[in-house]
């Protein structure tokens, strides 16, 4: 998955977990076609309830290798893998 992509889809999919204060543990966000059918033979996301967002083979296994993201304070932070934020690299808001 294009980083890009990805990262546009994390920004959306976490405002809507923001605004909906979504009290699951874990919610998976899954790539879509033109037509609206989920590919879950493609690599998805999870954002954990503490607001980490790690990406997700097409199995379900956390890449916890690949890049991943944090939700604080109505922003989206990079991190390295174990979950510290990045401060130093660029991040997104949630409007």
């Amino acid at each position: 998955m294009n980083s890009k992509v990805l990262h546009k889809i994390l920004v959306v999919c976490g405002y809507f977990l923001f605004v909906a204060n979504v009290s699951a543990e874990e919610t998976n966000i899954y790539q879509q076609d033109s037509t609206g059918n989920i590919q879950y033979h493609k690599p998805s996301a999870v954002i954990q309830k503490d607001g980490r967002i790690i990406e997700t083979d097409s199995v379900g296994n956390k890449q916890y290798h690949k890049q991943q993201y944090q939700i604080k304070d109505g922003k989206i932070y990079q991190t390295d893998s174990v979950g510290n934020i990045q401060y130093h690299k660029p991040h997104s808001v949630i409007k």
